[in-house]
């Protein structure tokens, strides 16, 4: 494993500067995250730091649209962004060296991007194709049918994107309220990793980041309430039907989420995994199908996705529901569990060689636990994890009336009804009635203790 030095500093003004300093690497990762994302809005403003991340690429007081472009590619790096639940996030990749500028330009866009009107006009429409395009892509579609059916009513189930109506009528001035009500250094992070050293990193943060804290708080989003979970169907005509099916669990800083990875792994972890052979290889059912898993600062699940021919939906469903339930009462042998480990353990290791996501990593560890986790640590923590612990989580998460389940196909409206809820539970042994012995005769019977009345 590759060594590596991590380090934290916050400046008075709240923000906060992570980094991890690996010196044999050519290349910097750094990213601003800003603490916002869809489930910070309204019915109303749905969309709007979706809106927001794309807008700040159009225009700042010294860069065209093209020029910021044009800065970070011309030194052979790139530039992006990405709007979730829960944060924006503004990111570059580049060479070591370039480090202060790649910094510079995305101070610039996050802190001082004008948003211009003209601009906004011309980005609801791009917007606008970019959720038809969504729309029009089942396998991505089903995934937001399936937030809105483990969170109706909530933010947080809603469309990071928001919906054509509340794009097109987003503004200038609502874009504006939004970044300084949520755009304010004691809700962003600066995390970097790579041929980076922290300190000089600091000093060109608090040259390049001058905002002051606003006065008040940012009030907490409201908790959403994970036994409201609903199963529906999206009747569409199309030659497959996708499913996402699965089950409300806790948020990212709970002990439990290692063992629920455990668990993510052992259903889909790959062509060796229960599921793939099961569902695929025993049965032909599906051509894709993996485990889909998240958390938040409040609240997680944890499912499976695939994909099928209409009159194969319930078998198929019916089939993963089986294996579900089968980590909750069935046998997790020793090989089997030691296998998921070692391959846990591979995977984080080959993550671990990209600069992107150990940046990513620290970040979230950051922002979810004010902490950082160390591979080792969070290998430790992967070994402990028990077969009881499997069983014990598997049978507290998968509880048959918290199933929430999305169905996009050709297919009747009534069908999620016809789900055997029962495959989730032990099943129970039917066999021959077991015969009672013989009485033996009186004399030689040993008499009972006698009882009073």
């Amino acid at each position: 494993m590759t060594a590596s030095v991590l380090n934290k500093t916050i400046l008075p003004n709240g923000l906060r500067v992570v980094t991890e300093s690996m010196p044999d690497r050519d290349s910097v990762t750094i990213g601003v995250w800003v603490e916002v994302g869809s489930r910070y809005e309204d019915d109303a403003t749905a969309g709007v730091s979706h809106f927001l991340e794309h807008m700040v690429f159009k225009a700042t007081p010294t860069r065209s649209a093209r020029e910021i472009a044009l800065e970070v590619e011309r030194l052979g790096g790139s530039l992006n962004a990405f709007t979730s639940r829960e944060h924006t996030c503004y990111h570059a990749r580049v060479v070591g060296r370039d480090l202060p500028t790649a910094l510079e330009i995305l101070a610039d866009l996050s802190t001082r991007a004008t948003l211009p009107a003209a601009e906004v006009q011309k980005e609801r429409l791009v917007i606008a194709e970019e959720i038809k395009d969504a729309h029009d892509t089942p396998n991505e579609w089903v995934h937001d049918l399936f937030a809105m059916q483990m969170w109706p009513g909530h933010s947080i189930g809603r469309s990071i994107a928001g919906t054509i109506p509340t794009v097109m009528g987003t503004t200038r001035e609502t874009l504006h309220k939004h970044r300084a009500r949520f755009y304010r250094p004691d809700r962003m992070l600066i995390a970097a990793c790579g041929n980076l050293s922290h300190a000089k990193l600091v000093s060109l943060v608090k040259k390049a980041f001058t905002i002051d804290t606003p006065t008040g708080r940012v009030e907490a989003p409201s908790t959403p309430n994970g036994a409201m979970v609903q199963r529906g169907v999206a009747h569409r005509e199309i030659n497959q039907t996708h499913v996402c099916l699965g089950f409300p669990l806790w948020k990212f800083a709970d002990p439990r989420r290692h063992t629920v990875l455990v668990i993510s792994n052992i259903l889909g972890g790959g062509m060796s995994s229960r599921l793939f052979q099961s569902v695929r290889e025993q049965r032909g059912l599906v051509y894709a199908i993996y485990p889909i898993q998240d958390s938040y600062q409040d609240a997680g699940f944890l499912g499976v996705y695939f994909a099928c021919d209409p009159k194969h939906m319930l078998e198929a469903s019916n089939l993963v529901l089986k294996e579900m339930g089968q980590l909750a009462y069935g046998r997790i042998g020793a090989t089997e569990l030691d296998d998921v480990k070692s391959q846990l353990r591979g995977n984080l290791l080959l993550g671990l060689e990209s600069t992107s996501s150990r940046m990513h990593r620290i970040a979230r560890h950051e922002l979810y636990l004010g902490d950082y986790v160390t591979p080792g640590q969070t290998m430790k923590a992967i070994r402990k994890v028990s077969a009881a612990d499997i069983r014990n989580v598997a049978s507290e998460a998968f509880v048959p009336d918290r199933l929430a389940m999305a169905v996009l196909g050709p297919v009747p409206g009534e069908t999620v009804g016809k789900v055997d809820l029962g495959a989730l539970q032990r099943p129970v042994r039917s066999g021959r009635k077991r015969l009672t012995a013989r009485p033996k005769p009186a004399s030689s019977q040993r008499k009972s203790p006698s009882r009073r009345a």
